[in-house]
């Protein structure tokens, strides 16, 4: 399944990474249309859309991010066959999940995170279990507030404690990652029964065993996005606007120049400032202005990567 880092034909390992970098702008694209497609419907009063598209948009999203991310997680790239039957699994759940379900990502779910299993339990793949436990939760959601709490939500958790961990120069442990995964677990266990401020546990765990430093634009978005999550007991939008303050903060800027291989954007306040508004509008029940924030915010970033120089790449 997987070409190793330094014990594979270099000419197929860079065609397989190249797949990667393919199959990550895929969902990358599809998450933008469906944040618009989200959008539209809510200012159109379409709601029964409204929270598929903006669902998937999440989930395809997070499946970008995180899959730019998986030869470094487990120092191994997938082989192509298996990029493609991964996207190609993602790409029929998105079509059909509006009608058949959240079960239609079982496949997707069953692939993506066996490709997790090279190495699992050693060094910097630990934080992985974290992540798997989301993949493997999403086709049990019922709700679109479930799926939510699926993959995107176990996504951050694993950045976060990634992230934060790094920051204070702690190495990764395969006790603390089970911690997180196992409070995270049994959060989203409580909350498909009804305990919708449940995700306070695996926040309460991920601050005790990676502190976090609060001292820049990151750690203020990933501060009010932990504690957030556990806010959806008064309102789902407390949980699902608290992404675009944690995209802002964290993958918008550090990781979407990896999935577009261009050099990094330099950003100030600017993208956090537009989140947190549109995060406070929507909870303030203004729908249209918080949604044109949004439009606006894809569209900033989409210009500001335009503008940046492209990375060739290179083959051996």
């Amino acid at each position: 399944m997987w070409l190793g880092v330094g014990e594979s034909d270099k000419f197929l390992f860079f065609k397989a990474v190249v797949d990667v970098i393919r199959a990550s702008r895929i969902a990358l694209y599809t998450s933008a249309v469906f944040f618009l497609l989200g959008v539209y419907s809510a200012l159109s009063n379409v709601y029964n859309l409204h929270m598929y598209f903006m669902t998937t948009g999440l989930l395809a999203f997070y499946f970008s991010v995180m899959y730019i991310q998986l030869p470094g997680f487990i120092n191994a790239v997938p082989k192509r066959l298996f990029t493609w039957l991964l996207t190609a699994f993602f790409t029929s759940a998105v079509v059909v999940s509006h009608w058949v379900g959240y079960l239609a990502y079982l496949p997707f779910s069953l692939l993506y995170t066996s490709l997790y299993l090279r190495g699992l339990g050693r060094g910097n793949t630990v934080p992985n279990l974290i992540h798997m436990a989301g993949v493997l939760l999403l086709p049990t959601s019922v709700s679109h507030l479930e799926a939510v709490a699926s993959l995107p939500l176990a996504s951050v958790y694993a950045l976060l404690y990634r992230i934060d961990n790094s920051r204070a120069k702690r190495r990764f442990s395969l006790a603390t990652s089970l911690y997180v995964a196992f409070a995270y677990v049994v959060a989203f266990v409580l909350f498909k029964h009804g305990v919708l401020w449940s995700f306070i546990l695996p926040s309460v765990v991920l601050t005790l065993v990676a502190p976090p430093k609060l001292n820049d634009v990151y750690s203020a978005g990933a501060f009010i996005f932990r504690w957030s999550t556990a806010l959806a007991v008064f309102h789902h939008h407390f949980m699902y606007m608290a992404f675009a303050v944690v995209m802002a903060a964290l993958c918008v800027p550090y990781f979407l120049p990896s999935v577009m291989y261009r050099e990094m954007p330099k950003y100030g306040l600017e993208l956090f400032t537009i989140a947190i508004a549109a995060y406070v509008l929507r909870l303030l029940n203004s729908p249209t202005a918080a949604g044109v924030l949004t439009t606006a915010m894809v569209i900033y970033v989409v210009w500001k990567l335009a503008r940046q120089r492209a990375i060739p790449l290179k083959p051996p």
